[in-house]
């Protein structure tokens, strides 16, 4: 169903049970979630579908293992819980795969305490997966300095079969009947009459205009990094708020030699950096750099770069520079606190603890922090509160699952496996602009350099025809379209041949 035809529907269907502020993977999951139990629900996002934090992590569902260092232990169970179900129920979305521990040889953890700590963490996941193993040869050694790692330690996680954004809009899909609705691009506006107990809402379309009146029992603000603000905008107080810490990946020319995961102690903070292998390219981070606001950890600066190339030449034979950068990703972490909070401690040092409140006097839901592998608990606890204020008033239950298994797929220049064709995105799949397709309906952002461009711009014309494709026809739109990503792109000021994604 293409997004015109969603919104000539929104004139006729007004009256919601829930309205859902945020695409991302808990406002997705919650959507999901909400359907599937007959609710008639909207979800609007501001921007795409996958925007924000969602579309930079590491591709990995885990379960929390890093928190032993601060004996976060009911993060680990709560965690490798969720990540063992949802690998369990979602099989076609994501495989458990093997991750490689580098113990040092000089500085960090000994290998005896590593190697009981990931003992413990497969206890802590009641031995559902794999158990820890050592092995001193491997092919990713050819690539490592010698005498850096102690062999190697290998344990199970979770890993997505296409991408984070991917994973997001897969929640989404499966819901297009009657009364279940969800938009992208969409500014939303409002306030709740106390007269007949409803939020009247403006729906306002950010990409061909036009305003829509709904009306709504309930709204769950899943807005991720932005929770605050839309509070704040709704006039909705809270015991929790986010504080902010960021996260930079670089993405990097795969090796051959590139096969499992590595962890590598970074020798800070008792904290540890990845080299996680995704299709053509190597996924080296992340940071955890702690942010006043929002904005400034929109993009990766300088620094963020300086410091993992630093880090990779350390443990590589080979160091890159600046030229080998494929793609850098950017996100936002957002970290429950109380709403008095004000002390300045290192993020890791903070519980990834999960928070949804429902608001005394309105009915509004908050739902602070949560990660990728958390996004069932969280739609879980937003439901149950829900259900006690709400009753499902959908007619049809009904779910498309099968929306995939006519998928078209088209070649890419540069690129081995085939993506989702453009035409096909912007019929099914609410594409409307470049960033949309190329960084997240397909990796083609993620996995050419300068955003799709390629090094020196040979694939403009391509691109062009994508545009072409996602404004149906419109030769104007189309150049529209494709003039805002090229303007995105090459305005990059920290380096003119490196693309930076906003997150």
């Amino acid at each position: 169903m293409q997004r015109r035809q969603l919104f000539e529907r929104l004139q006729n269907e007004h009256e919601f049970d829930v309205v859902i502020l945020g695409g991302g993977v808990n406002g997705a999951c919650l959507y999901d979630t909400l359907c599937r139990y007959g609710y008639k629900v909207l979800l609007v996002d501001k921007d795409d579908f996958a925007s924000g934090t969602s579309q930079s992590s590491g591709m990995m569902i885990w379960g929390g293992l890093l928190y032993l260092r601060n004996l976060d232990f009911s993060s680990i169970f709560k965690l490798s819980f969720d990540r063992d179900k949802i690998i369990q129920q979602k099989a076609n979305w994501m495989a458990p795969e093997m991750i490689r521990y580098l113990p040092s040889a000089g500085i960090g953890r000994s290998k005896w305490w590593v190697q009981s700590g990931l003992w413990l963490y497969w206890l802590m996941g009641l031995g559902r997966r794999r158990s820890p193993r050592s092995e001193n040869n491997f092919s990713e050694l050819k690539l490592i300095k010698p005498g850096l790692t102690n062999g190697s330690l290998t344990y199970e996680e979770g890993f997505l079969n296409h991408s984070d954004a991917r994973f997001v809009y897969r929640w989404i899909a499966p819901h297009r009947v009657s009364g279940q609705m969800a938009l992208n691009h969409c500014i939303l506006s409002g306030a709740f009459s106390a007269t007949d107990k409803r939020w009247h809402l403006d729906v306002e379309d950010g990409i061909a205009g036009g305003r829509y009146q709904i009306r709504s029992k309930m709204i769950v603000n899943c807005a991720g990094v932005w929770t605050d603000q839309v509070n704040a905008k709704f006039g909705i107080t809270s015991p929790f708020r986010h504080v902010f810490s960021k996260g930079v990946y670089l993405g990097i020319p795969r090796t051959e030699q590139h096969r499992s995961s590595l962890v590598f102690d970074l020798g800070e903070h008792d904290d540890v950096i990845t080299y996680v292998p995704w299709g053509p390219i190597s996924l080296w981070g992340p940071t955890e750099t702690a942010v006043q606001d929002i904005s400034e950890g929109l993009a990766a600066s300088r620094q963020d770069v300086d410091y993992l190339l630093e880090h990779y030449a350390r443990r590589f034979r080979n160091p890159i520079s600046r030229r080998d950068i494929v793609s850098v990703r950017c996100g936002i972490r957002p970290l429950v606190v109380d709403s008095h909070y004000r002390e300045n401690r290192y993020p890791l040092d903070l519980s990834r603890r999960q928070e949804v409140i429902q608001d005394l006097d309105q009915p509004w839901i908050s739902c602070y922090g949560g990660k990728m592998t958390g996004c069932t608990r969280m739609a879980s606890k937003a439901l149950m509160l829900i259900k006690t204020s709400i009753a499902a008033t959908a007619e049809n239950f009904t779910a498309n699952d099968t929306w995939e298994s006519d998928l078209e797929q088209m070649e890419f220049p540069g690129l081995s496996q085939q993506v989702s064709s453009a035409a096909w995105c912007a019929q099914h799949e609410l594409c409307c602009t470049l960033e949309d397709y190329l960084r997240r309906r397909t990796n083609i952002a993620q996995w050419i350099p300068r955003g799709g461009f390629g090094k020196d711009d040979s694939n403009t014309q391509t691109l062009k025809n994508i545009a072409l494709e996602l404004a149906h026809g419109n030769s104007i739109l189309a150049a529209q379209l494709f003039e805002t990503y090229r303007k995105k792109i090459m305005g990059d000021k920290e380096q003119p041949r490196m693309s930076m994604h906003r997150s």
